[in-house]
């Protein structure tokens, strides 16, 4: 005798009954038939489920769309919404978790975590080759508060307490960080376009109608995230010194989008491109970077030499300092033979004409009006007497 196992083949669904339009049947159709086509539960179909599931939701009623997905799908209302939470809440991390093969079970424990603890397990599959449902768990279990599986990727306005609070918060960053990198990635593909593809020099009015309107939206979804505890009257166009310190690199990074959303704000058409690759391109690939803790690619400013420093670059870039090595002058030392033995320099010796018994070391004082080929400097010369008028 053999044994078969018989698949159950999805129920049709009423879709008159509950007064569903034509082209919301045919959306809810073609979603059903997409769920269907997956077959085996990988990593990337996960992720594809979810977001069939969350496209499918927009075309009925929250309480409808259970009964459709159970009736149609053969899907548990609980297992789809772990799979909706996994396209809302992990898409950022897609790319990362398919390649390590991240199972399902693993994606629905980390749909509800805060995204360093997602990053925290990402890394530990990394360094471990794969993380199972226990590891994730004792991950996520050390001392942080997150939601139930029961609310896992449930409609969160309607969870409360501070459990709600806090996953609503989540959720809302997670959807933030995820659209500045979206936004991020649309506008750096834009920037590298422009670079390989010009000619000789870049120019302004063919990038402005395409850089200007990426720059504000990555702009718009960065200060979204940036000020996401700020008061309600805060305009995420502008951060002031009190939101974001002027002197913080996110600062730099959201100036620098700000000024690329602002054409006026661009350098001469000369320095566009060195602007472009070596402070725009840099400052995004930091700012989206899945590395724990980026490097900052500016260089730090240079502060200015002191006084000191000036001179001695000075006179080095002049030859240096002309150094005399006279011998000590402490009688206690060598008897005096190295004094006695002395020679000064050339340019310190006595003329020729000097008398032989002055002594060796003395350089004399003595005018130099009557010594043949030297001159008074006009400045030690006597000025003449003024004649006076009367």
């Amino acid at each position: 005798m053999t044994n078969k196992t018989a698949k159950r083949a999805p129920a049709r669904f009423d879709y008159d009954a509950l007064d569903i339009g034509v082209q919301s049947k045919k959306a809810l159709e073609a979603a059903a038939a997409g769920i269907q086509a997956l077959g085996r539960r990988s990593t990337d179909q996960a992720f594809e489920l979810g977001l069939l599931l969350e496209q499918a939701s927009e075309h009925v009623e929250p309480g409808t769309f259970e009964k459709w997905v159970s009736q149609r799908c053969d899907i548990s209302s609980k297992t789809a919404r772990n799979y909706r939470a996994v396209a809302r809440n992990l898409n950022a991390f897609r790319g990362r978790a398919v390649e390590l093969a991240i199972s399902p079970t693993v994606l629905f424990h980390l749909a509800s975590a805060p995204e360093d603890k997602v990053e925290d397990a990402l890394v530990y599959a990394e360094e471990n080759d794969g993380i199972r449902v226990s590891e994730v768990k004792a991950l996520l279990a050390d001392g942080s508060e997150t939601a139930s599986e029961e609310i896992i990727g449930a409609e969160l306005a309607d969870v409360g307490g501070l459990s709600g609070l806090r996953a609503l918060i989540d959720l809302k960053t997670k959807s933030g960080v995820a659209a500045f990198v979206e936004s991020g990635a649309a506008l750096a593909a834009a920037v590298v376009s422009a670079l390989e593809s010009k000619g000789k020099r870049l120019q302004k009015t063919t990038l402005i109608p395409v850089l200007e309107p990426l720059a504000r939206v990555a702009k718009r979804s960065l200060g979204n995230v940036l000020l996401l505890d700020a008061p309600g009257d805060v305009d995420v166009r502008k951060l002031s010194e009190s939101e974001l310190s002027a002197a913080s690199h996110w600062y730099k990074v959201f100036q620098t989008l700000d000024h690329l959303g602002n054409r006026e704000s661009w350098p001469e058409a000369k320095g566009l491109e060195t602007w472009l690759r070596q402070d725009v391109l840099l400052l995004l690939d930091w700012a989206t970077s899945r590395t724990k803790k980026p490097e900052w690619p500016l260089e730090a400013p240079v502060a200015p030499k002191s006084a000191d420093a000036v001179m001695r670059s000075g006179l080095e870039a002049l030859g240096g300092v002309v150094r005399v090595e006279a011998p000590s002058l402490d009688p206690a030392g060598d008897n005096g033979a190295a004094f006695r033995d002395f020679q000064p320099p050339a340019f310190l010796a006595r003329p020729a004409s000097a008398p032989e018994a002055d002594a060796p070391n003395v350089i004399p004082m003595v005018s130099t009006e009557n010594r043949s080929g030297l001159r008074k400097p006009a400045w030690l010369k006597p000025k003449p007497a003024e004649v006076s008028a009367d």
